[in-house]
């Protein structure tokens, strides 16, 4: 499950919305808050593992946003070493340290987030989720974190992008000569590969279907053929008879590419000419009978049509060179001391 916050321009105001994964959680920092131990409690039973200036990082916030990561690795059949552990909790702890750089410069530099602000970021996530502030305030009480603890989260994700606003994006430009140089010097990532349209009937059947129920779905889509051949038209054959979700169109499958289907109805597809209708072939999924419809030559893209993909690009690549570079300025400014 991944949360992730964006900032969404209006005519009025910048709005927070949520966007959720597999199942909804309420907090940004939800895993993070769970590891994490009270002030009081951090300083008798919870290591610290770095101090950034005046601050410090305690070990239980590394694992608690580090369990996010382990978890979707885990997820991913991924059998985990602790040397793969150790990895991710450095760099979470990495990440961490960076976050920390950011809240001092913005303290430094007045750079604030508002109670209102916090506010229209709540009322986004109970719309964007349907909720309540009973719904919101009881999922917040399931992990044990108050309905203070999370704008207090909030409020630092919300600091941290404003300090990225403020030092890297209101820096960063795109011309369109960098857009053109980079469209000449990468055509080969803007080439669409050929395309064709097929429409087909499938005659459904299954593996554990004995031969002679077999047979006999085979026999039907032969006399289908013959009555397509015969001058019927495929499109109302394939809406009367087709048992595939294609059949209210006709059995247009509409364009694709190679590698999009499976080998043997790929090779068939790809083999016939215009309005050409093949013989039955068989599938895992059951008998088919297949008509080319069209075709699109492989072409590369006009310009025109993949500029905002680029300058997106581009400007992505500038944010995080500018980004890692200014990260770069501050941590040898700082006194940072790790000890995990």
């Amino acid at each position: 499950m991944k949360i992730e916050y964006k900032k969404q321009k209006t005519k009025d105001r910048s709005q927070w919305s949520v966007v959720s994964g597999q199942r909804l959680m309420v907090a940004v920092f939800l895993f993070y808050l769970l590891f994490t131990v009270s002030d009081a409690d951090a300083k008798v039973i919870d290591k610290i593992a770095a101090r950034v200036n005046g601050d410090i990082i305690l070990m239980s916030e590394v694992k608690g946003k580090s369990f996010m990561v382990l978890y979707d690795m885990r997820s991913r059949d991924k059998d985990l070493k602790n040397d793969d552990i150790y990895r991710v909790e450095k760099e979470v702890l990495n990440e961490m340290i960076e976050e920390k750089l950011m809240l001092q410069f913005a303290e430094d530099n007045n750079i604030k987030v508002s109670d209102e602000e916090i506010k229209l970021a709540i009322e986004d996530i109970k719309k964007q989720n349907n909720f309540t502030d009973e719904m919101l305030e009881k999922e917040l009480n399931k992990e044990n974190i108050t309905l203070n603890d999370y704008k207090e989260r909030l409020r630092a994700q919300i600091t941290v992008s404003k300090v990225i606003n403020y030092e890297v994006r209101s820096k960063v430009h795109v011309e369109e000569t960098e857009v053109r140089k980079y469209y000449e010097e990468h055509k080969e990532e803007f080439i669409t590969p050929e395309e064709i349209r097929v429409r087909h009937i499938m005659f459904a059947y299954s593996e554990d279907m004995d031969s002679q129920k077999e047979e006999a779905i085979k026999n039907k889509a032969v006399d289908i053929l013959n009555r397509i051949r015969q001058g019927e038209d495929f499109a109302n054959l394939a809406s009367m008879y087709s048992e595939d979700s294609s059949a209210k169109n006709g059995g247009d499958l509409g364009y694709f590419t190679k590698g999009k289907m499976i080998k043997i109805f790929e090779d068939t597809a790809f083999a016939l000419k215009k309005d050409e209708v093949s013989n039955v072939i068989k599938t895992p999924f059951g008998f088919h009978i297949l008509k080319y419809e069209d075709k699109r030559e492989a072409g590369l893209k006009p310009l025109e049509n993949v500029s905002r993909e680029i300058e997106r690009r581009i400007y992505n690549e500038k944010i995080k060179t500018l980004k890692d570079a200014w990260v770069k300025k501050m941590r040898e400014k700082a006194f940072i001391e790790i000890l995990y």
